[in-house]
């Protein structure tokens, strides 16, 4: 069978966990099909992935395909549907089986079999928009009913849809008015064996840009908790890009830990991540602290640095934003917390009961073990070659 797993999200040479993901698919499947990875962005070559991933990818056939323009508006519907429907015809034409994993408005699937993959629908349709509202009425009548029916005809040509999340899904039927199946993203649950020690820890980027991490308010939290936890040590670990903006929020960061029990480091490599997950007790996130909820694109769809640490058995005290509630049972795998005053709260509680937080600590491991790669595969074949 010929395959396409296509990215169609991102720019610039960045790799991620819908890139890990559709890699790692696209590795697996390979050992039995054709399977070509589609994309959009030149630095996205085996190479780089490589760089990420241990999967085997001499199977694999990287694709890059240039972006077209975007789609020109016509008075003329029949017109205006036929250049949507030609629209990236090149991406998924002739195809067995079509995989577009996205974030944005799904191209036309031109294969035989095409299969919708929502990260998260950022794309917000037409009639739902501000503007649309302002139009005169006849204009507004004009646009619904056309954009409604090329919606439609979209996405008639993908039998299956599907989310990473319960968040994504339930996102994805208010934004895009489609159920969708969950299939839960690939996470590399083999975690590294190492003595427990007093360490809080937190992963994720040092960016200002879209969905931040919050380390700032999490250094400010650790801070005022090291009067009750005078043995313990926080570290706030993540990539860090060439943005001076960037560099600059990792120096507050760093700074704000100055002077108290605090590692801020940049850029750090996999094993000393896994090395720090296996030694820490606890796991912080934050991010979506403070955003609007009517914002949920500033939250997590899916936090595959939870799941991770759970493996580790680091025992999550993550914010009760975005994709976390599918991974944590609040009080029994992790806690979900709203306020830094809960954050807070149950980071004590769990520092000073040492019995609770080895059964959380077996319970986490034991979840974590639900999003492994192995399961992935065998989800997206029950739903993509079945």
């Amino acid at each position: 069978m010929k395959i396409g797993l296509y990215i169609e999200h991102g720019v610039g040479n960045g790799v991620g966990g819908a890139e890990l993901m559709m890699a790692h698919l696209a590795s697996e499947w390979s050992r039995t099909h054709d399977v070509h990875l589609i994309h959009h962005r030149p630095p996205l070559t085996r190479e780089r992935i490589e760089q990420f991933s241990p999967d085997d990818f001499n199977r694999v056939t990287f694709r890059y395909v240039p972006r077209e323009s975007e789609i020109e508006s016509s008075g003329n519907p029949i017109h205006r549907y036929q250049q949507a429907r030609d629209w990236q015809r090149n991406v998924s034409e002739g195809y067995d089986l079509f995989v577009n994993c996205t974030h944005w408005l799904p191209c036309f699937c031109h294969a035989r079999k095409g299969v919708l993959l929502v990260l998260f629908p950022f794309y917000v349709r037409p009639e739902q928009t501000p503007e649309i509202q302002q139009l005169p009425l006849w204009k507004r009548l004009r646009h619904r009913t056309y954009y409604e029916w090329e919606w439609q005809r979209r996405l008639a040509t993908y039998q299956r849809r599907c989310a990473i999340s319960e968040f994504s899904g339930e996102w994805t039927r208010r934004r895009w008015m489609l159920e969708s199946e969950i299939v839960y993203p690939p996470v590399d649950v083999e975690a590294v064996t190492a003595a427990k020690e007093p360490l809080i820890l937190s992963v994720g980027r040092f960016s200002t840009m879209a969905h931040t991490k919050k380390q700032l308010e999490m250094m400010s939290a650790f801070r005022e908790l090291t009067c009750d936890l005078p043995d313990w040590t926080y570290a706030s670990v993540g990539g860090l890009n060439t943005r001076s903006e960037n560099h600059d929020y990792f120096e507050r960061v760093r700074t704000a830990g100055s002077g108290y029990p605090a590692v801020v480091e940049a850029n750090v490599d996999r094993a000393r991540v896994k090395h720090l997950l296996g030694r820490g007790r606890i796991f912080w996130h934050a991010t979506g602290l403070g955003e609007d909820p009517d914002r949920p694109e500033l939250s997590e769809h899916f936090v595959i640095a939870t799941v991770e640490a759970m493996a580790a058995g680091c025992v999550p005290v993550v914010i009760n934003r975005g994709g976390q509630s599918d991974i944590v049972c609040h009080g029994k795998t992790g806690f979900l917390w709203n306020t830094t005053d809960e954050l807070q709260r149950y980071t004590r509680q769990l520092a000073s009961d040492t019995e609770l937080w080895e059964r959380m600590s077996c319970a986490a491991r034991a979840r974590a073990a639900t999003f492994s790669r192995p399961r992935f595969v065998k989800r997206m074949t029950e739903v993509c070659l079945t």
